[in-house]
């Protein structure tokens, strides 16, 4: 036995053909070795060119290619040429290619004069969209592009498996299928016959791929091979069709301000780039409403459009409105002008502060609106921004929030030396109103140089000088008060102020290294030592951008420590600190710590970091320390001393264990009151944040979720579930008690569930 291959471009001299009959002609015998020999070659090259005549048309194409498709590769190991009957059959791991289809069989029979061919036996025919049809007896036309086939099975792109009684396939492009079992489950399988976890039985099935869909008739869902839902008509996307037009699975939730919810979500897919989905929300408290999110790419960036309006009742607190007009819009876009230039926008408004929360679109605490525009060369950067805000609190004024435009900044960093060193500018100008409370316009800009020198023992000495300019036109402002709104018997009227203030650095590093049965160890002490006019922070100005201030490692070695240009840090101090990091054999950190102080020589203290001190010179002691001891543990603590008391100001736990088998997160945070000057970040907060997850078996998880207000003794939310997933199939059902409180929302606790089929959609609660 061998092999018997020909090309349409005539390859002879590959051909190897050692079994051959052919019937209907005569086979006188020859006499001698050489003659023999010679009439079974003759003979062999004949036939052989007869059957790659024959497959490929009965015309010269079996030599040269036509115009009527790609040429034709055929491979077997018998093939018997029938010329009277026009028919070929070839037999033995049979393979015809044409182009990107391939068609093997155990036997194949060529009808040439209808062209078509008849395979049996372990038949497989591979189409140039990628699936693959299975049967025990197919017919396909010569173009290996229409059959007919029965005990038909297909495996489609993504492996999913289709079976039918018989199948007939049109025009390259649709196989349509009699009593179909679909599904996608591979490994979601149970049962002694590998019954998938679900599939769908119809009656017939419609595989387009032009349009890929497949649409099914009198259809039947199994879970677990139990009939569970019907319906006579239904249609999905392909496993190679990401997105289609069609109805989505519906979302139901049942809430204590809506009761019972039903969300039926349409999705249009206008084209490759557009599409839009339309939601109807149906609810038993209110009326209707309707959500909507339109997406689109163009050529240079993307945008969406999402919103939803409805007419219901409102709780304001103080009573209620009936039947008004509730929504929100929720819109964003980037669009990049060229290499160097974008814009874009991001606006979230809502008709009021509880509708978000109510309908379940967003809980924010403010709802931000922006449209910027960038520019990016090399190390510099410049942006142009508009920012408003809209408040979701009742305790929120609207007309006090800030309404930022234009910002403008500019920043840049000399890539050429200037004097061994290189400088630096930063740039901006902002205009902050409000509808009720003060204003302010704001010019600044700060120049700076720095340079750093490494000496012989590999110590790095660093040079840092900066020039703080700023300018500022104010309405509405008290000085020394916080508040944006102080009243018409406290703000004055416009008003002026400026500031011009130098700073100035030196910082020394060492760092000594050692390598001992632990590991890698590096010991590095820091010092830097900072001057200034000792104040410069004028009560006339409105610290709008300054306010939240968190003393710690980040800005420990700072020049100015403040988040913001409307505050400075002021004076001389000395600010100081040891780092210590153990680096394992193979790589990577075991255990680091920072730990830091800073000593005022003089100047005012405008910030709290030197309030622990009896006489204010030194400031609190600021740490964090890592532990990673195995690459699923992480470790982490950060906290901030009073140095004269070493009482525990600051104080921040977080823990990352486990594998999937078990996982655990831990936050907990202590936070004490810090307000000075009008610098604030918060108020006393002691909370303990707890994720656990498991995996207890393949497909079974298990997660539970806690808050706890440690202060007051307050759980602020609660959430556990079980999560059943495996490849075609997802089961989320979960528990959620969450301690909110506003306007027409009370402390609620919820059950949701979720089931997500694999091509179908999902049907229960919103993620």
């Amino acid at each position: 036995m061998g092999v018997c291959a020909a090309w349409t471009r005539a390859r002879f001299a590959r051909m190897l053909c050692p079994v051959f009959t052919l019937h209907g002609g005569p086979a006188a015998a020859m006499r001698g070795a050489n003659a023999a020999i010679f009439r079974v070659l003759a003979m062999a090259a004949i036939g052989l060119l007869m059957a790659v005549r024959a497959l490929a048309g009965g015309s010269a194409v079996g030599i040269e290619p036509g115009d009527d498709g790609p040429p034709t590769l055929f491979q077997a190991q018998e093939v018997t040429v029938d010329r009277d009957a026009e028919t070929v059959t070839a037999r033995g791991e049979v393979e015809i290619s044409r182009g990107e289809r391939i068609l093997m069989a155990d036997e194949v029979a060529y009808d040439r004069a209808r062209d078509v061919l008849t395979a049996r036996g372990d038949v497989s025919l591979l189409l140039a969209s990628g699936e693959v049809m299975f049967a025990e007896e197919m017919k396909v036309t010569g173009d290996l592009e229409e059959a007919a086939a029965r005990s038909f099975r297909m495996l489609l792109t993504d492996r999913s498996r289709a079976a039918a009684a018989s199948a007939v396939r049109v025009d390259d492009r649709i196989t349509e299928m009699r009593k179909v079992v679909y599904s996608p489950c591979r490994r979601c399988v149970s049962g002694p016959n590998d019954t998938p976890f679900w599939q769908l039985k119809a009656d017939t099935v419609v595989h387009d791929q032009q349009k890929k869909t497949l649409t099914y008739r009198d259809a039947r869902l199994e879970i677990l091979g139990v009939p569970l839902v019907y319906t006579p008509y239904l249609q999905h996307p392909a496993p190679d069709k990401p997105r289609a037009s069609g109805l989505l699975a519906p979302n139901f939730e049942v809430s204590g301000e809506l009761g019972t919810r039903v969300d039926v979500p349409y999705h249009f897919a206008i084209s490759k780039h557009r599409d839009l989905t339309l939601t109807p929300i149906i609810t038993t408290e209110e009326g209707p409403a309707l959500a909507a999110r339109y997406r689109q790419r163009t050529k240079r960036g993307r945008f969406s459009i999402a919103g939803s309006a409805t007419v219901a009742d409102r709780d304001t607190g103080s009573g209620q409105e009936d039947d008004i007009f509730r929504g929100h819009l929720d819109t964003e876009g980037q669009f990049h002008i060229n290499r160097e230039w974008r814009w874009g926008f991001d606006a979230r408004v809502a008709s009021d502060d509880t509708f978000l929360r109510v309908y379940d679109f967003g809980s924010d605490r403010f709802l931000e609106s922006e449209a910027f525009l960038e520019r990016f060369e090399g190390a510099s950067y410049f942006s142009a921004r508009a920012i408003g805000f809209q408040g979701t609190r009742q305790r929120d004024d609207d007309e006090e929030l800030p309404i930022v435009g234009p910002e403008l900044r500019f920043s840049t960093l000399d890539r050429d030396s200037v004097l061994g060193g290189r400088s630096f500018l930063d740039a901006s100008a902002v205009a902050i109103s409000r509808l009720d409370g003060r204003d302010s316009r704001r010019l600044s800009s700060t120049v700076g140089w720095q340079r750093a020198f490494t000496d012989a023992l590999g110590g790095t000495a660093e040079i840092t000088t900066a020039l703080y300019a700023d300018a500022y036109q104010t309405d509405g402002v008290a000085p020394g008060n916080p508040d944006v709104n102080p009243g018409p018997a406290l703000a004055q009227g416009g008003d002026v102020a400026g500031r011009l203030y130098p700073q100035a650095a030196a910082s020394y590093r060492l760092p000594f290294t050692r390598t001992s049965f632990l590991g890698r160890e590096v010991l590095t002490p820091r010092a830097q030592v900072v001057v200034g006019p000792n104040a410069a922070n004028d009560g006339a100005i409105p610290n709008e951008d300054s306010r939240d201030f968190t003393f710690d490692t980040t800005n420990l070695f700072q020049l100015n420590r403040f988040p913001g240009r409307d505050r400075v840090s002021t004076g001389q101090r000395i600010d100081y600190g040891l780092d210590y990091t153990l680096y394992r054999d193979g790589g990577g950190s075991l255990f680091s710590t920072v730990i830091g102080q800073s000593y005022r020589l003089n100047g005012d203290s405008d910030t709290p970091e030197s309030v622990g001190g009896a006489d204010g010179d030194l400031s609190d002691i600021v740490g964090r320390t890592n532990l990673r001891p195995h690459p699923g543990i992480d470790l982490s603590y950060r906290y901030r001393l009073d140095d004269d008391s070493l009482n525990m100001r600051r104080s921040e736990v977080g823990l990352s264990a486990g594998a999937p088998a078990f996982n655990v997160d831990l936050a907990y945070t202590l936070l004490e009151s810090e307000t000075t000057a009008g610098t604030s970040s918060f108020g006393d907060r002691e909370e303990l944040f707890v994720d656990v997850s498991s995996r207890i078996a393949r497909d079974w998880s298990v997660r539970a979720l806690h808050r706890q207000d440690l202060e007051s003794g307050t759980a602020l939310s609660t959430e556990a579930g079980v999560s059943y997933h495996c490849d075609c199939f997802r089961f989320d059902f979960f528990v959620e008690r969450e301690d909110f409180r506003d306007r027409g929302i009370d402390p609620e606790t919820s059950v949701k569930f979720r089931f997500v089929f694999e091509h179908l959609g999902a049907v229960g609660s919103s993620p």
